[in-house]
């Protein structure tokens, strides 16, 4: 969380002061939920010290306590419930709040107390000061085997965490502001250089809201001027930048680039819904991370069975040379003396005949060391088959497994990682971890999560155009969803979408262009050029008896070649 945005929460936690703290709560190990009576109702206030997903910020979130209230917690619970807030700040904008808090002691004597809340990555922390400056205590002790620089443990004089000596921006003139631009190579990082709250991604992003490089270093300046009054009085814009699907950063100013973006009404909720999505999202990658873990070892195991089949199929000529030492044994029998180790024999299957040199066993007669070789070439014989058969089955399944990894790599919502997981548990290399078992023993039934839907796009020429996420998309689109007329497109040897042109009539080139632009983008073959992407009407799209999911075979097709570009996703 960057001084900017922090600065901008900080305006909005004005509205708390005068209110009384009415519970204190710890869901997390560094986390604080503090709920807070107001004039104009109640509010919760979350702090974290995550290094992840430090914050403050007020949210509607109800959290569980632990069974257990930790120290901390204990302390502020001790000193914090029934005190009001006197005053809220932020020193020189820098990534540190400061709650400050009047209540009364045992013998009914006003003290005063401060929370600050150091909301600086992994260096984040909780803090309760007395009103003399000493620590009280800290949701993060740091001892001297953690930092010798800079101490927080109990009865400790608080000490601010080493700062450059920067400027405020909010106090600054357009002179000022011009003197740092002016002969900058790069303006964002010498803003960020000077002034307090800013870091040169989000300096560089300020900038281009207000008009840099377009305009001049003086217009510009003037407008940073203009920006910090506004800013100062509390309007601004709080939104979250997004990309590729994915939250990046909260600002409290909107983008003038083409940058995605989702705006919020108040700064809280743009950095709550931030941190919200991020963990969804990272519990996705967690998620994900675990199955791909799953699906590669399945693969490595797939890998090895498939050198030893393709060991035995190879052995063929060696296979046929038992079955020769056998019958040739055999024309011999008569000839051959007893108890001997090997014997040479004419080969008649050549031409001139040639001896060979078989080996035998002294123990056995010539006739059992003939049935010997017989009943091995019978055994590989059987083997050899099994193995073309296996050959086929594990190539398949391993076709398979690579297209869940695909699809893996593709996931990006809860419903699609839920249909993957299912898809996984069904096919028995995942355990249902999620089956409860109820008072009777008998499995409970789980909490379902709407299913995930596909990519839908309109082309060009008005014509809907759909593309699976998943086999179970893939596998719904192609058989349920597509009318027998509709086009069904996919990427020809590679794993990918299968997309649908939901049109009976002749489709448009650029539709056609379009949709195998989708198909190539979805796909492996994404960073590459000229990927060949077969159609074909869905009613020549078949789904063979027992295939795994998504897997179909197709006739009557036609190939095209595109260059994926993600202008079309």
């Amino acid at each position: 969380m960057d001084g900017l945005s922090l600065s901008a929460v900080v305006h909005e936690l004005k509205c708390l002061i005068g209110g009384r703290i009415e519970k204190v709560q710890q869901p997390e190990r560094d986390e604080l939920l503090i709920s807070i009576h107001t004039a104009s109702g109640s509010s919760r206030l979350l702090v974290s010290a995550s290094p992840e997903n430090c914050r403050i910020c007020l949210c509607d979130e109800k959290k569980a306590s632990p069974a257990e209230a930790p120290t901390f917690l204990m302390l502020l619970r001790k000193y914090l419930t029934g005190a009001h807030i006197s005053g809220i700040s932020q020193p020189n904008m820098d990534r540190l709040v400061e709650l400050e808090f009047e209540t009364y002691s045992e013998l009914r004597d006003v003290i005063k107390l401060r929370l600050i809340c150091e909301i600086m990555g992994r260096h984040s922390n909780i803090i309760l000061v007395d009103e003399n400056g000493f620590v009280m205590d800290a949701i993060c002790r740091v001892t001297p085997s953690v930092s010798s620089a800079r101490l927080v443990l109990p009865k400790l004089k608080y000490e601010y965490p080493p700062s450059r000596v920067k400027h405020n921006p909010c106090e600054a003139s357009a002179t000022e502001f011009e003197s740092v631009i002016v002969s900058a190579v790069k303006p964002e990082a010498a803003l960020s250089e000077y002034f307090y709250g800013l870091s040169p991604a989000v300096a560089k992003r300020l900038l281009a809201s207000l008009g840099y490089p377009d305009c001049g270093s003086r217009v510009l300046s003037e407008r940073l001027v203009s920006f910090y009054n506004d800013f100062s009085a509390g309007h601004f814009k709080s939104c979250i930048i997004r990309a590729d699907g994915r939250s990046i950063c909260t600002l409290p100013f909107l983008p003038a680039d083409d940058s995605e973006y989702a705006a919020f009404a108040s700064m809280s909720e743009a950095v709550s819904e931030f941190y919200r999505s991020r963990a969804v999202e990272e519990s996705i990658r967690r998620r994900t991370s675990s199955y791909e873990h799953v699906v590669k070892n399945a693969i490595s195991k797939l890998e090895k069975k498939l050198l030893i089949f393709s060991d035995a199929i190879s052995s063929e000529e060696e296979n046929e040379k038992l079955r020769l030492y056998g019958e040739l044994i055999t024309a011999n029998l008569y000839s051959i003396p007893q108890r001997v180790s090997s014997v040479a024999l004419s080969n008649y299957y050549t031409d001139p005949p040639e001896l060979m040199e078989i080996p035998l066993n002294p123990m056995l007669s010539a006739a059992d060391n003939a049935q010997k070789y017989y009943s091995r070439y019978r055994k590989a014989k059987l083997a050899r088959e099994h193995a073309l058969e296996m050959q086929k089955t594990v190539t398949d399944e391993l076709a398979y497994l690579d297209d869940i990894l695909y699809t893996l790599s593709c996931c990006d919502g809860e419903s699609e990682l839920n249909e993957i997981r299912q898809e996984l548990v069904s096919a028995g290399y995942v355990k249902d971890t999620q089956a409860k078992k109820n008072k009777n023993g008998r499995t409970a039934a789980s909490v379902k999560l709407p299913p995930s839907k596909p990519y839908s796009y309109t082309s060009k020429d008005g014509i809907k155009i759909f593309v699976g996420k998943n086999n179970r998309q893939n596998d719904k689109l192609t058989t349920s969803i597509a009318s027998p007329n509709d086009t069904w497109l996919h990427v020809k040897d590679i794993h990918g979408s299968h997309v649908i042109i939901r049109s009976e009539a002749p489709i448009p080139d650029g539709t056609l262009y379009e949709a195998a632009m989708l198909a190539a983008y979805y796909s492996k073959a994404r960073g590459s050029a000229n990927v060949p992407v077969d159609y074909t009407l869905v009613k020549y799209v078949k789904k063979p008896s027992g295939a795994k999911p998504g897997m179909v075979i197709y006739t009557h097709q036609h190939t095209v070649y595109v260059t994926p570009d993600k202008e079309y996703s």
